[in-house]
């Protein structure tokens, strides 16, 4: 059995390792796309800022675990002790990021269409793209594990972030692969940002929701709903109600009601 101080420890590393990532990939980024005069590109270096600080606040969160003693005993004794402050904290911080991150996206595309901006077809632009793709996925798909076995809405929340710079660096390497060999689909990437954008906002909208509501747990899922379920013969008094779990950020995956109220591990 793997301890759940592991698996944060692991969290930790995780989130560490893709910091350095993202602030190597950003910089790289931001000056080929100066050298190139490519928006897109500029964007995309600038946009790693947001998972660098998604990073720092799930290290930030699990250190403060690591220190409360969250490793042991039983969830609702974890979820009753100031640990449950930090894990609200830093889940309505990663929502705020995740909306941000939409909001420059989209601003930043309607720019390039209005102005006609065409992605850039130079050699830097698919290899940055292209491995920023690849590296981003190993890191997130260990990521989504860590969401659903720690049940952490913050891990959660920065897994979302991941994939997300997975999307928008395959709406980078579409755009100018489409724009190499067609000069009239210059668009492609804008729209495709667009339409990613408005996903993850809406993503971020549900943990900023999540993390200000009273029933707020820490969990992937947003909370739980009673509901009586009526069966023949048994008065309405004696029936007992059916928890019923609700998704949250259901691209992770992080929410299945076969997990619902386990945080063992």
């Amino acid at each position: 059995m793997v301890s759940r101080r592991f698996l944060q420890q692991s969290a930790i590393a995780i989130s560490i390792a893709s910091l350095f990532y993202n602030i190597a990939e950003g910089v790289i980024s931001v000056v080929f796309g100066v050298e190139s005069s490519s928006h897109s590109l500029i964007f995309f270096g600038i946009q790693s800022v947001i998972e660098v600080l998604s990073a720092s606040l799930v290290v930030w969160r699990f250190m403060n675990g690591l220190k409360a003693g969250e490793e042991g005993g039983d969830e609702s004794e974890v979820r009753m002790s100031k640990d449950l402050r930090v894990e609200r904290i830093a889940t309505l911080a990663i929502g705020i990021l995740l909306a941000m991150l939409a909001l420059a996206a989209v601003a930043t595309s309607i720019v390039s269409l209005v102005a006609r901006d065409h992605p850039s077809p130079s050699n830097a632009s698919l290899i940055i793209a292209a491995s920023a793709a690849f590296i981003m996925f190993l890191f997130w798909v260990p990521k989504r594990y860590l969401a659903k076995t720690l049940n952490s809405s913050t891990m959660n929340g920065e897994a979302l972030c991941t994939l997300s710079c997975i999307q928008f660096s395959g709406a980078l390497l579409i755009g100018s692969l489409i724009y190499r060999v067609w000069r009239g689909g210059w668009w492609v990437d804008s729209v495709t940002a667009i339409v990613i954008a408005m996903l993850f906002g809406w993503e971020g909208f549900k943990m900023i929701r999540w993390a200000s509501n009273d029933q707020f747990n820490g969990s992937c899922c947003c909370g739980q709903e009673e509901r009586k379920v009526e069966k023949q013969g048994i008065p309405e008094v004696t029936q007992q109600p059916t928890i019923v779990p609700q998704r949250c950020c259901g691209d992770s995956g992080c929410c299945k009601p076969s997990q619902e109220g386990s945080n063992k591990v």
